[in-house]
């Protein structure tokens, strides 16, 4: 059988409609545009965008979850070891990953956006300089599948962003899975004197039983969130790689408030939490949960800022009152 040749193929995945469900498509063209590619000794780099709240992290969670699952490794041995929260962990995480013997078949390293953390300059100066050397040290030692976290686009200079091979945007409809909207990064150099770094679609072919080969552009492509085991175990990771930050951050906080009004420094401490975190929504998960229209603290949390029963409790209303007026959380229906 003759087939037609398209300029842009990312991949070609077997089809049963009889049998296959959407995400057995999602996990065969992953295995083809991320894991057939390091197999071809070509790293693939991947930007995750999206607005605070849309699930990139999670998607990234699985996303990995997904990667491992596909050469036969289970995400659970190697939670920690392949995710950087802060910019200080990524030196010797990517070493370990490139040296280590136990992780000889680990390709995946993640790096969450830290912007919330670190100085927004600072992490655009850390996303530059990990890309590059990511690019350099994997080619001679290990290709990896490198996914890098971060709201926009711009916080990577250019040149680095020609060493993308996938721009990822990630949006979570009420009510539904995250979607991945994924474009394939291209370099247009018709114009040698003015290059230009351009995206389309991902595309494809799904090959059916009977041998037919039909085109395939996803307009995106779904995945099942992780499961609530590997999603406590990330979250308890993230919350101790920052809240170290964190705490000095709101120190830094109180210091400032106490210049400006005298007050007692336990209502200075709930004054600078809450404001902090109302001007940090996306920091809220990693201290609760919402529940019936509130934000509710977890264990973890009060042990994280060391509040009392008293202070825990002056902290979630001063910080639900806040969140309301800011509409971050309505009212419940009578």
């Amino acid at each position: 059988m003759t087939r037609k040749r398209f300029s842009s193929c990312d991949f070609a995945v077997q089809y049963n409609p009889q049998k296959d469900k959407t995400e057995d498509i999602t996990k065969r063209i992953l295995y083809s545009i991320v894991i057939k590619r390091i197999k071809h000794k070509k790293p693939a780099i991947l930007f995750i965008a999206g607005d605070s709240g849309e699930g990139k992290s999670y998607s990234a969670l699985r996303l990995q979850e997904v990667l491992l699952e596909l050469q036969g490794l289970d995400i659970r041995q190697y939670l920690d070891k392949i995710n950087v929260f802060t910019p200080l962990e990524y030196p010797n995480k990517l070493e370990s990953i490139l040296y280590d013997k136990e992780l000889k078949k680990v390709n995946i390293i993640c790096m969450h956006e830290a912007r919330e953390v670190v100085k927004a300059k600072n992490w655009q100066s850390f996303l530059t300089q990990s890309i590059a050397d990511i690019n350099a040290m994997s080619r001679a030692i290990k290709r990896l599948c490198v996914i890098i976290i971060s709201q926009f686009i711009r916080d990577i200079t250019t040149d680095v962003r020609y060493t993308l091979n996938y721009y990822i945007k990630i949006s979570r409809p009420k009510g539904k899975r995250a979607r991945l909207y994924i474009n394939v990064m291209w370099k247009d150099d018709r114009d040698l004197e003015k290059p230009k770094l351009r995206k389309r679609k991902l595309s494809g072919y799904l090959i059916y039983p009977n041998g037919k080969w039909v085109r395939y552009v996803p307009q995106y492509l779904e995945l099942a969130p992780p499961s609530k085991e590997i999603a406590q175990q990330f979250d308890k990771l993230d919350v101790e790689a920052k809240s170290g930050i964190i705490r000095r951050k709101i120190s830094k906080l109180i210091k400032d408030m106490q210049e400006d009004i005298q007050n007692s420094t336990d209502n200075n401490k709930i004054n600078a939490m809450v404001e902090w975190y109302v001007k940090h929504p996306e920091n809220l998960v990693k201290i609760g949960r919402q529940r019936k229209g509130k934000w509710k603290l977890g264990k973890e949390a009060k042990e994280m800022h060391d509040l009392s029963k008293r202070e825990a409790i002056d902290f979630e209303q001063q910080l639900n009152e806040q969140l309301k007026k800011q509409g971050v959380i309505k009212e419940e229906a009578a």
